[in-house]
Protein backbone atom coordinates (compact mmCIF):
# COMPACT_ATOMS: atom_id res chain seq x y z
CA UNK A 1 0.00 0.00 0.00
CA UNK A 2 0.97 3.62 -0.53
CA UNK A 3 1.93 6.00 2.13
CA UNK A 4 -1.17 8.22 0.94
CA UNK A 5 -3.48 4.98 1.06
CA UNK A 6 -2.49 4.05 4.63
CA UNK A 7 -2.99 8.05 5.73
CA UNK A 8 -6.35 6.98 4.16
CA UNK A 9 -6.86 3.75 6.69
CA UNK A 10 -5.83 5.91 9.85
CA UNK A 11 -7.96 8.72 9.07
CA UNK A 12 -10.82 6.25 8.26
CA UNK A 13 -10.13 4.41 11.16
CA UNK A 14 -10.67 8.01 13.38
CA UNK A 15 -13.11 9.24 11.91
CA UNK A 16 -15.59 6.95 11.24
CA UNK A 17 -14.82 4.43 14.22
CA UNK A 18 -13.36 6.68 16.63
CA UNK A 19 -15.55 9.57 16.01
CA UNK A 20 -18.18 8.41 14.33
CA UNK A 21 -18.94 5.18 16.38
CA UNK A 22 -19.16 2.79 13.37
CA UNK A 23 -17.86 -0.42 14.66
CA UNK A 24 -18.97 -2.21 11.36
CA UNK A 25 -16.19 -0.58 10.05
CA UNK A 26 -13.31 -2.21 12.47
CA UNK A 27 -13.02 -5.52 10.31
CA UNK A 28 -12.47 -3.26 7.34
CA UNK A 29 -9.33 -1.69 8.90
CA UNK A 30 -8.31 -3.27 11.65
CA UNK A 31 -5.98 -6.39 10.82
CA UNK A 32 -6.65 -9.83 12.76
CA UNK A 33 -3.51 -9.33 14.71
CA UNK A 34 -4.26 -5.84 15.56
CA UNK A 35 -2.98 -4.62 19.90
CA UNK A 36 -3.45 -1.51 21.27
CA UNK A 37 -0.38 -1.20 23.77
CA UNK A 38 -1.79 1.31 25.99
CA UNK A 39 -5.32 0.15 26.43
CA UNK A 40 -3.29 -3.24 28.64
CA UNK A 41 -2.41 -4.48 25.08
CA UNK A 42 -6.11 -5.08 24.26
CA UNK A 43 -6.13 -7.50 21.21
CA UNK A 44 -8.86 -6.53 18.34
CA UNK A 45 -11.57 -8.70 20.22
CA UNK A 46 -10.77 -6.58 23.56
CA UNK A 47 -11.02 -3.36 21.62
CA UNK A 48 -14.07 -3.90 20.32
CA UNK A 49 -15.16 -4.50 23.76
CA UNK A 50 -13.97 -1.29 24.42
CA UNK A 51 -15.28 0.59 21.79
CA UNK A 52 -19.00 -1.14 22.16
CA UNK A 53 -18.68 -0.26 26.18
CA UNK A 54 -17.80 3.44 25.39
CA UNK A 55 -20.84 3.18 23.04
CA UNK A 56 -22.73 2.13 25.69
CA UNK A 57 -21.84 4.59 28.13
CA UNK A 58 -22.86 7.02 25.53
CA UNK A 59 -19.06 8.80 25.71
CA UNK A 60 -17.90 10.64 22.38
CA UNK A 61 -14.84 11.78 20.91
CA UNK A 62 -14.82 14.33 17.86
CA UNK A 63 -10.72 14.53 16.54
CA UNK A 64 -9.39 17.23 14.94
CA UNK A 65 -6.22 16.12 12.80
CA UNK A 66 -4.23 18.18 12.72
CA UNK A 67 -0.98 16.04 11.02
CA UNK A 68 -0.95 12.77 9.23
CA UNK A 69 2.75 11.42 8.30
CA UNK A 70 3.70 8.62 6.80
CA UNK A 71 6.53 6.34 5.78
CA UNK A 72 5.97 3.28 4.63
CA UNK A 73 3.40 0.75 6.49
CA UNK A 74 4.22 3.43 9.92
CA UNK A 75 1.81 6.50 10.02
CA UNK A 76 1.92 9.15 12.97
CA UNK A 77 -1.26 10.94 13.70
CA UNK A 78 -1.45 14.23 15.85
CA UNK A 79 -4.35 15.26 16.59
CA UNK A 80 -6.75 17.21 19.16
CA UNK A 81 -9.91 15.43 20.68
CA UNK A 82 -12.67 16.57 22.57
CA UNK A 83 -14.43 13.98 24.94
CA UNK A 84 -17.74 14.30 26.10
CA UNK A 85 -18.69 11.89 28.95
CA UNK A 86 -21.79 10.49 29.77
CA UNK A 87 -22.95 12.96 32.09
CA UNK A 88 -22.48 15.97 29.24
CA UNK A 89 -18.94 16.82 30.37
CA UNK A 90 -16.29 17.81 27.66
CA UNK A 91 -12.71 17.35 28.18
CA UNK A 92 -10.00 18.54 25.76
CA UNK A 93 -6.92 16.51 24.67
CA UNK A 94 -3.89 16.50 22.37
CA UNK A 95 -2.21 13.37 21.20
CA UNK A 96 -0.06 11.31 19.21
CA UNK A 97 -0.39 8.19 18.06
CA UNK A 98 1.88 5.47 15.91
CA UNK A 99 -0.18 3.30 13.80
CA UNK A 100 1.64 0.20 12.22
CA UNK A 101 0.05 -1.23 9.19
CA UNK A 102 0.06 -4.07 7.08
CA UNK A 103 -1.78 -5.19 3.75
CA UNK A 104 -3.79 -1.83 4.69
CA UNK A 105 -4.78 -2.44 7.68
CA UNK A 106 -4.13 -1.19 11.35
CA UNK A 107 -2.21 -3.98 13.48
CA UNK A 108 -0.45 -1.55 15.96
CA UNK A 109 -2.58 1.11 17.77
CA UNK A 110 -0.19 3.08 20.05
CA UNK A 111 -1.38 6.27 21.41
CA UNK A 112 0.29 8.69 23.30
CA UNK A 113 -2.58 11.78 24.63
CA UNK A 114 -2.13 14.56 27.19
CA UNK A 115 -3.89 13.99 29.60
CA UNK A 116 -4.13 10.06 29.27
CA UNK A 117 -7.30 9.22 27.00
CA UNK A 118 -8.18 6.61 29.18
CA UNK A 119 -8.47 8.03 32.67
CA UNK A 120 -10.79 10.89 30.82
CA UNK A 121 -12.82 8.19 29.89
CA UNK A 122 -12.72 6.92 32.44
CA UNK A 123 -11.69 3.20 31.54
CA UNK A 124 -9.57 0.75 32.97
CA UNK A 125 -7.75 -1.30 30.37
CA UNK A 126 -8.55 -5.15 29.80
CA UNK A 127 -6.86 -7.14 33.01
CA UNK A 128 -6.13 -4.43 35.16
Amino acid sequence: MSTEQNEAVVRRFMTEVLQGGNLDVLDEVLGPTYVNPAMGGADLAGFKAILTGMAAAAVGMRFTIQDLVADDDAVVARFTVEVTRADGEKLPAQGLTYYRLVDGKIVEDDPFTRPDLGQLLGMTPPGA
